[in-house]
């Protein structure tokens, strides 16, 4: 699934080509009975039309085009990419739902692609109503590594699990927490209540380097079109590779698996403790 770094740099790559200022004409969207969109929807795109993106925000996974009186929220889900189309340019496979967006000096398409139908774009009435339940942004400026510690010193849940709620902190997903966790050799069923303080703000810092590392790799290595490769990670954005057989790269041994709440979490037995 698409975690901070891919969504922030979709985000760049949708500014960078022109969105922001331009006014939604047309919208089409796929001929299919909204209960075979899997889990996702997309009902909330023709509210777009007639309305101007003055901005493009994110917060955490969640991607926001903010428009006249309204706002326009993106989720990836676990397949979902954005393409900015060619004139003339057919629409790709699995395209789910189409933009016609001009101004007064020129056009362009943009497609919603989702091979497994799990993304949503939703209309909201304002920023604050498209962010609701999210926690503070991962890289956030404004977020310290003391918010962080406030946030999770004395709680008694794992570690892992806290990572990937949302609500506490936003932008961090299963493969980060991963290679977040690996770094200051925390194991992620460790509870919160027996680590640190220091630990925990070493823990702040490993999640800022995993995540600003892997958004600089993605924006460094494009498609041939310039696109953010958005799906998968991985490739070197990861110094831990989250697949059977791949062994930690400090002791060398394989890497042990434990799900907590359907999500596996990759770590190495002898160095995360």
């Amino acid at each position: 699934m698409p975690e901070l770094p891919e969504v922030e740099s979709l985000r760049r790559y949708l500014v960078r080509n022109g969105i922001v200022g331009k006014t939604f004409v047309k919208v089409e969207l796929e001929n299919k009975p909204e209960s075979a969109h899997g889990t996702g929807t997309i009902a909330g795109s023709k509210q777009a039309i007639n309305q101007t993106i003055s901005s493009i925000e994110r917060r955490g996974k969640q991607l926001a085009m903010v428009l006249d009186d309204s706002v326009l929220g993106f989720h990836m889900g676990m397949t979902g990419q954005v393409h900015v189309l060619d004139p003339g340019e057919p629409s790709p496979r699995f395209t789910r739902a189409q933009f016609d967006l001009t101004d007064d000096h020129d056009s362009l398409r943009i497609a919603l692609v989702d091979p497994r139908r799990w993304a949503r774009i939703q209309h909201f009435g304002s920023l604050d109503h498209a962010f609701a339940g999210l926690g503070p942004d991962a890289l956030d400026s404004a977020f310290t590594a003391s918010h962080f510690v406030e946030l999770l010193e004395g709680r008694t849940a794992q570690i892992k699990p806290l990572l990937l709620n949302q609500t506490v902190v936003a932008g961090i997903g299963n493969i980060y927490a991963d290679e977040s966790l690996h770094r200051v050799e925390i194991s992620p069923a460790r509870r919160v209540s027996d680590i640190s303080k220091a630990e925990l703000e070493k823990l702040f810092e490993a999640i800022r380097t995993s995540l600003e590392h892997a958004l600089e790799y993605i924006l460094s290595h494009p498609d041939d079109r310039g696109r953010p490769y958005i799906v998968d990670a991985y490739d070197d954005r990861m110094q831990l590779h989250r697949k059977p057989g791949s062994f930690c790269p400090r002791c060398e041994i394989p890497l042990v698996t434990l799900k907590f709440g359907g999500r596996t979490a990759y770590f190495c037995s002898n160095c995360q403790t």
